[in-house]
């Protein structure tokens, strides 16, 4: 099953822990990046303006989509 490594990308450029989940496609890897983005949103409480995205990376650690956190925080809003 291949490895996806989803990855917190800010402005600030601070370095920010990866997760890696085994998931059994792209598709799958959308579904759990949006959902760990919406997580990190509620997690904010809108204490913040919301800057950056949550970037999805395959196991050899390219890029293979990106979330950007105000586009959801607006849909979500």
């Amino acid at each position: 099953m291949p490895a996806y490594r989803f990855r917190l990308c800010t402005p600030d450029h601070h370095p920010h822990t990866a997760e890696r989940r085994e998931l059994p496609d792209l598709r799958q890897a959308l579904i759990a990046g949006h959902s760990l983005a919406r997580a990190l949103l509620r997690h904010r409480n809108g204490r913040t303006p919301v800057r950056g995205s949550l970037d999805i990376e395959d196991d050899g650690d390219q890029p293979v989509a990106r979330i950007l956190l105000a586009d959801l925080a607006r849909q979500l809003s």
